[in-house]
């Protein structure tokens, strides 16, 4: 019969700490959604935004939009960004475990856009909390940078998943109003996912240019990150190459 695997079977599987802490997180959205459908099966729609909001707001490149648009049409707005809102910070535990491993590539030597990341570094050295807010909140303001830098930088994960929350609540809030007084038909929303999702996958495949191709070496400056270990006291910037152990 199967069991829900053990702390030290997860282990023995060489899982970081942040994808074991994942995947309780992940039990745990299952145990509370059999409840909720058992209890009030009026509700499912919500439990099932949830669970696409963990992908829809992780580094995979699939869009969110289309989903809270269409919930929308069902519940009220504001339980539409309380579910969303709850999937996007189990999606945290995912961003940091990602980052992590990504970070340490070797071949990580170069910035995209060496302004914009200048920029983001400046202000995550001086309100770290709320530039994470700005970057979640702001839609034109390209999240990922959030996502390296945050746990790059050893940011507590706690506080990261909190400034993601306060930045993404109110997104999905005013999304999911625009999706409660306009019913979209769904061919429009599936014609949108389409599009979003082939945009960020184009957009996804433009990695080579900060040096995680495998096959194509790219010279460029030395990416640095400050470090937030201590996110009252932030030091300057040290090598994305030697990342310092992150606290939870």
């Amino acid at each position: 019969m199967w069991r829900i695997p053990g702390l030290r079977r997860l282990r023995r599987l060489r899982l970081t700490r942040y994808w074991r802490v994942f995947f309780y997180s992940l039990v745990v959205f299952a145990i509370a959604g059999a409840l909720l459908v058992w209890l009030a099966a009026d509700r499912a729609g919500l439990f099932l935004l949830t669970l696409y909001s963990i992908p829809a707001n992780s580094i995979l490149p699939v869009p969110h939009e289309p989903g809270v648009l269409f919930f929308a049409r069902y519940y009220h707005p504001a339980w539409i960004a309380v579910a969303a809102t709850a999937g996007s910070a189990a999606a945290c535990l995912a961003d940091y475990a990602l980052v992590e491993s990504l970070l340490r590539h070797p071949r990580i030597n170069g910035a995209r856009e060496a302004r914009l990341y200048k920029w983001a570094v400046k202000w995550l050295m001086r309100f770290p909390f709320w530039t994470i807010v700005a970057f979640t909140l702001v839609p034109v303001l390209p999240l990922y940078v959030a996502r390296i830098l945050a746990p790059a930088s050893g940011y507590p994960l706690w506080r990261y998943a909190v400034a993601n929350s306060v930045g993404r609540f109110p997104r999905f809030l005013g999304l999911a109003w625009v999706g409660h007084a306009f019913h979209f038909p769904g061919w429009l929303l599936l014609g949108m996912f389409v599009l979003l999702l082939a945009f960020l996958y184009l957009a996804s495949r433009n990695t080579a240019g900060a040096g995680l191709d495998d096959e194509e070496e790219v010279e460029g400056e030395e990416i640095l990150v400050p470090d937030l270990t201590d996110p009252e006291n932030p030091k300057p910037g040290v090598s994305a190459t030697n990342i310092p152990k992150m606290a939870g």
